[in-house]
């Protein structure tokens, strides 16, 4: 398995091609480290200028009533976006779905959660100091997390459940992970427990009428 440029670059954007089902896989901007066909599945890591690293096959995603999909435009409190890609996971009570939305202001990507209906809009932050394993963090708990009390509302472990499209991240397919959510100073924040680093990541929740739909 592989992929193979088929057109040319032009700011900052790539065409491949699924090696797998020889369909089109066009890489919208920089940021952009993985991509899944929409398909058949196989999922890529971007590697070097306009190579692709096969990572196997993902589930393919069942439709749910949401109102995005991939390719969607839309604006965020008048702020215009794009969804790149759509992932899923899944725990022992559920699933949720994040979705990458690209700016059209050119800042580097969000994530846009999707649970039961409620939307957070999530930017990634710089993790300063240490934070606390995994297996020593307890719901009901105060952490010290960048330096700041982190108060511990949810603890559970998830793994990835199907995706499409692209994103500026890459996920490990098989790979059971945890993560925790809570807040700092009133702030919604998550910690995912990744096999290879943590990441910590802030979120804005949304009202309905905060996120608008184009087309």
């Amino acid at each position: 398995m592989g992929a193979e440029i088929i057109g040319s670059q032009e700011f900052g954007m790539q065409q491949l091609q699924c090696q797998s089902c020889g369909d089109a896989l066009q890489i919208e901007n920089q940021f952009v480290k993985s991509v899944t066909c929409r398909s058949c599945g196989s999922t890529y890591v971007i590697s070097g200028e306009g190579g692709l690293d096969p990572q196997g096959k993902t589930v393919s995603l069942a439709d749910y009533p949401s109102r995005l999909s991939v390719g969607a435009r839309g604006k965020i409190k008048g702020r215009g976006f794009m969804v790149l890609g759509r992932i899923r996971y899944v725990y022992d009570a559920g699933f949720w779905e994040e979705w990458q939305i690209n700016w059209d202001d050119g800042e580097a990507p969000d994530w846009l959660e999707e649970d039961e209906g409620n939307w957070t809009v999530y930017r990634r932050g710089r993790i300063r100091g240490e934070i606390p394993p995994y297996d020593q963090v307890n719901v009901g708990q105060t952490i010290n997390a960048s330096g700041k009390p982190f108060f511990v509302t949810e603890k559970r472990r998830a793994k990835v459940g199907g995706s499409e499209g692209q994103f500026a991240a890459v996920f490990p397919l098989n790979e059971t992970f945890g993560y925790i959510t809570g807040a700092v100073e009133g702030q919604i924040t998550s910690i995912n427990y990744w096999s290879d680093e943590i990441e910590l990541s802030f979120g804005m929740e949304l009202e309905h009428g905060d996120m608008v739909i184009e087309s």
